[in-house]
């Protein structure tokens, strides 16, 4: 099966969910036409990375900006949607980095709760946000999906644990810090190659408040980590095709996975 994939790199702009939204509606359409298989976003691209100000900005899913644009891209596009990141309020009334996912319908799959929450380096998301309780696949009609925000890449736990479960495709969206760009990218293509899966990096770009440096360089990885396509630090709209049936034919040639033990015994002497 080969797949068609948009992958979105924008650049936020501090608190301004419908100018941000009306940015990437209008790259889309400058770079994408046709019917898309899947469409990737960053992390919180519709308001930017801003820990203080992430609860002023929380929405109730149903009633959210973003789910209005992610249903009629969805529509637009026939496509699969893994919506980036926002900021929405659960129904025990706490906020979390959410990503909404939706298929070519405009139905809403899923959401997932970002389980890993940044608070080292002067930042502090897990003051003001409550983490997920668990990672994620979604069952779509082009395979299985595992799903992670940012943070997430460095536990390579979860993605293994995806990878047993069958996963061909797993998506990580994030606002990566630019002076960290090199181990962003290495991380994603050790996920890539010790999984055997296609793995999509999203990131924001640019600046937030004139202060904060986004990494961009948004990829698309394959099965044994080479890169397929990737952007720099322009905003952008990446458009790839992947071939999966490679993938599983590779698989068949060398299974990795299944030389792998559920656990680990360790003598330490």
């Amino acid at each position: 099966m080969k797949i068609k994939v948009a992958i979105v790199q924008s650049e936020a702009i501090a608190g301004d969910t419908e100018g941000n939204i009306k940015k990437v509606e209008e790259l889309l359409n400058e770079k994408c036409s046709g019917r898309l298989d899947l469409i990737i976003f960053p992390e919180l691209w519709t308001i930017g990375w801003d820990c203080e100000h992430f609860n002023r900005f929380s929405e109730e899913i149903f009633s959210s900006k973003i789910l209005a644009f992610l249903k009629r891209t969805a529509l637009k596009y026939q496509s699969n949607i893994i919506g980036g990141s926002s900021i929405i309020r659960n129904k025990s009334g706490k906020d979390r980095n959410t990503a909404i996912i939706l298929n070519r319908n405009a139905e809403i799959i899923s959401t997932y709760d970002k389980y890993h929450l940044f608070s080292h380096r002067g930042q502090s998301e897990g003051t003001y946000l409550e983490e997920g309780e668990n990672g994620l696949i979604v069952n779509t009609d082009i395979g299985k999906i595992g799903i992670s925000i940012c943070y997430d890449i460095r536990f390579p736990e979860l993605f293994r644990g995806y990878a047993f479960k069958g996963t061909d495709i797993m998506v990580n969206m994030a606002a990566w810090p630019k002076a960290f760009t090199e181990e962003y990218i290495t991380l994603a293509k050790a996920r890539a190659i010790e999984n055997q899966n296609i793995f999509i990096c999203s990131c924001l770009t640019g600046k937030i408040n004139e202060s904060f440096d986004f990494s961009g360089n948004s990829v698309v990885f394959d099965y044994k980590g080479k890169i397929i396509k990737k952007a720099e630090f322009e905003e952008t709209c990446i458009n790839v095709q992947i071939d999966l049936d490679e993938m599983k034919q590779y698989r068949t040639q060398m299974p990795i996975l299944k030389d792998t033990k559920i656990q680990y015994k360790i003598m330490e002497k």
